[in-house]
């Protein structure tokens, strides 16, 4: 069946009912990243996905926050689970050999989110998106775009976060965007 159509928590139930449940799977390229996140975002009873992904989405996927490399999936994953890469896979293992080398990673999941959210996850992944919408502007212009939320207000938060508004998105800890997420939309129940 196609994944992103599938009723993974009933094929899982239906399955592998009592079972740990680990997911390995070499994903198609071109839809890493919707599969990842599909897999994530509807906290499946697993405890790890290890899958081989082109070596340069792997790096994309498990960077750090904080880090050059790291983007609004990068924190989404992270929210998620702790990715790590396990090993790189060089093209010439293949025959034919694709044009890109890939890697296997490991994203094990949390049971708990890394930081603590006073509001619904809905609206921090709507901050993290809107931080990364304008990657070369700084966080204070592309909040004000992306949340439409006023200069004074999102300077205000994010002084209080202690972010310079000078700063970038993939400067931004995970911590950051969270404290940042709860002074922008409080005391919403999740």
């Amino acid at each position: 069946a196609d994944v992103m159509e599938v009723d993974l928590h009933q094929l899982i139930q239906d399955e592998f009912s009592g079972l740990d449940v680990l997911v390995c799977a070499n994903l198609p390229y071109y839809i890493t990243s919707p599969v990842i996140m599909k897999l994530l975002e509807e906290k499946l009873p697993v405890e790890s996905l290890t899958v081989m992904v082109q070596k340069e989405a792997a790096v994309r996927i498990c960077a750090a926050s904080g880090t050059r490399a790291c983007g609004a999936v990068s924190v989404a994953v992270q929210y998620y689970s702790q990715p790590q890469i396990l090993f790189d896979v060089p093209r010439d293992c293949f025959f034919p050999a694709p044009n890109v080398d890939s890697a296997v990673i490991r994203l094990n999941i949390r049971k708990e989110p890394p930081v603590k959210l006073e509001t619904e996850e809905k609206q921090f992944f709507k901050l993290v998106k809107a931080a990364f919408g304008q990657r070369r502007k700084t966080v204070l212009n592309s909040l004000n775009t992306g949340l439409g939320k006023s200069k004074e207000e999102l300077s205000a938060a994010l002084q209080q976060a202690g972010i310079e508004p000078t700063a970038r998105a993939e400067q931004l800890t995970m911590e950051q965007f969270g404290t940042l997420c709860n002074l922008l939309f409080p005391n919403k129940a999740k």
